[in-house]
């Protein structure tokens, strides 16, 4: 249980679910947090098929400017924070591989 909450990945999920709820409550309304300060999701709103497909999705209601958002977008906020979690706690578990090989010689 205490090697899950030191996780960058659950870390992140959390601070996901976060973004989404203040979307959806009116603090994120032109949807800057959601998609543009999320390299991934700002590369998917400038492209012209996979903006049209992430638009597809079923509608959620919320209190940003146009009253509605597609949920693929909160699927993946979602999944791009578990992508940078799962990056991170990859980089973190071959320092402490490097650390620990450079201690035992």
């Amino acid at each position: 249980m205490k090697k899950i909450l030191k996780s960058f990945t659950l870390w992140f999920v959390i601070l996901a679910v976060f973004e989404i709820y203040m979307h959806q409550i009116g603090q994120d309304s032109k949807s800057i947090v959601l998609i543009y300060l999320n390299p991934l999701l700002r590369m998917i709103s400038r492209s012209d098929v996979a903006s049209a497909f992430m638009n597809s999705g079923m509608k959620v209601s919320s209190r940003t400017i146009i009253g509605y958002t597609s949920i693929y977008w909160y699927i993946g906020s979602v999944l791009t924070f578990i992508i940078y979690g799962l990056i991170l706690d990859g980089f973190r578990y071959l320092l402490r591989r490097i650390r620990n090989s450079t201690k035992q010689a």
